[in-house]
């Protein structure tokens, strides 16, 4: 017993991650995995071994018609396949591991299992799919959507955990040794896919068309955003004449700077404050910080929505303030320029906040006591301490801070085209219009309209990374 407990304690984690997929999958025989519903009604839930001990299933309809199933025939293969791949699963998992110190076998014992938990997972996926038969269906007179048979949790989990043991059997047939930095490759792989790729698709597709037959080079795209077409824009009450693109960012980045300002303003102190609270009650994290994140979990368009409903004609406040005889009629707030230009921005602000907040705060609780102590016992003051140690020390989450707000509001279209009902036009609403418009060349545009915003974040990002050197090191939140 002692021998096998230091095996057990030298076991390499993979190793335990099959033996408990290999128990999973021997336990899940027994555990429902399977819910039959009959006219849209859950009637009862199999498992492998319910199928053999009760595996028929009457019930009467409520027009009289009766359904009666009976899985048998079926089940008493699937159990076979499922409980002689699930035991030697178990065994093989268990003995190669703990009883056998040579290395070869080892791997030879993962390859066997990996196979084991491929036919586990097969024969499971093939009774999910192969419950409810076409024959059943017909001899019942019932539609697929009115008899079949659902997964559970339980079924679901499974599929999951013999998915993570093929992997670990993998892992340890190919002879790997554990290291952490394996699992930045599926991280890597998610950025090639889901940002290299698409990036490098709007690089070609700023310079290529499709002809059908293929794609040929045209600047036609560059063509539609640097046209001489001016527009009559209004900012601030005054009204400018500007290139048409043009005006649409300079309203596009009024918005994120704005935003960015009113997140920076109230966000800071709000950290500050709670920083300090956790920090006096020797607590790393804050539960108020909470209250600000909550809103998070909203949906962003429900949140919208009920900003509009709220400053509407028949909204709360104008309830409010008429209800109270401050205002004899309803104010027209979406409809007027300026007020409904700065509702967007309040509505914008408030949806960011927590973007800023986080960041700010992650670095003020870092900060430690002792340099404030060090800088009040040098004859500083609160204020002298605060602009000379709390704030160059927060920078880096500032800087963060506004890195996560700046880059996603500048082209954050859904807030201001709901609160102006559409009639304000910024880049995002513009690259959407391109991009689902039929004519390639209005595609086209869109693409390098898309270009061009990234080339001036990612300057925007060298800027204020270049602002504070010492970010890096400063444990902050990047992007």
């Amino acid at each position: 017993m002692k021998d096998i407990g230091k095996k057990i304690s030298v076991m390499p984690i993979h190793a335990f991650i099959m033996c408990f997929a290999a128990l999973f999958s021997f336990v899940s025989i027994f555990i429902p995995m399977f819910d039959v519903v009959v006219q849209y009604k859950h009637l009862k839930m199999y498992s492998l071994l319910t199928m053999l001990t009760d595996p028929t299933l009457e019930t009467t309809l409520m027009r009289g018609n009766a359904v009666k199933l009976d899985f048998l025939s079926f089940g008493v293969w699937m159990f076979i396949i499922a409980i002689v791949a699930s035991v030697a699963a178990v065994t093989l998992s268990l003995s190669y591991q703990l009883f056998t110190d040579n290395a070869k076998k080892k791997r030879i014992g993962c390859l066997i299992t990996m196979g084991l938990f491929i036919v586990r997972l097969a024969s499971h996926i093939y009774t999910a799919s192969h419950f409810i038969t076409d024959d059943m269906l017909k001899a019942n007179e019932m539609t697929s959507e009115r008899l079949y048979a659902a997964q559970t949790f339980m079924g679901n989990a499974l599929v999951l955990t013999l998915f993570v043991g093929i992997i670990a059997s993998l892992y340890g047939a190919l002879g790997l040794k554990m290291n952490f930095k394996l699992f930045a490759y599926p991280y890597i792989l998610w950025i090639i896919v889901f940002t290299v790729l698409p990036l490098l698709l709007i690089l070609f597709r700023a310079f290529f068309k499709s002809t059908g037959s293929g794609y040929e080079f045209t600047t036609a795209g560059f063509d539609v955003l640097f046209a001489n077409k001016t527009v009559t824009a209004t900012f601030y009450g005054q009204k400018l004449v500007l290139q048409e693109y043009f005006s649409v960012f300079l309203r596009s980045l009024d918005y994120a700077v704005w935003t960015t300002i009113g997140c920076l303003v109230i966000a800071y102190p709000l950290a500050y404050i709670l920083a300090r609270r956790a920090r006096s009650l020797h607590s790393s994290g804050s539960r108020l910080l909470l209250l600000f994140v909550l809103p998070m979990w909203m949906n962003t368009m429900l949140r919208t929505y009920a900003w509009r409903a709220f400053f509407s004609e028949t909204g709360v406040l104008n309830t409010f303030l008429t209800s109270t005889n401050i205002i004899n009629e309803p104010i027209l707030f979406l409809k007027n320029e300026f007020l409904a230009d700065l509702i967007t921005k309040l509505v914008m602000t408030n949806d960011f906040l927590p973007y800023m907040i986080l960041p700010i705060y992650s670095v003020l609780i870092k900060i430690e006591p002792s340099l404030l102590e060090a800088s009040y016992d040098l004859g500083a003051g609160k204020i002298q301490t605060f602009l000379k140690v709390t704030l160059p020390l927060s920078m880096p989450g500032v800087i963060s801070g506004i890195q996560m707000v700046f880059m996603p509001s500048l082209t954050f279209y859904m807030i201001p085209d709901i609160i102006t009902e559409g009639s304000k036009t910024t880049v995002g609403n513009t690259i959407q219009s391109f991009v689902l418009n039929e004519s390639s060349t209005l595609n086209q545009a869109g693409n390098v309209l898309s270009l061009m915003l990234l080339i001036f974040v990612l300057i925007t990002m060298g800027i204020l990374r270049n602002s504070d050197k010492e970010a890096e090191g400063g444990g902050m939140m990047t992007i």
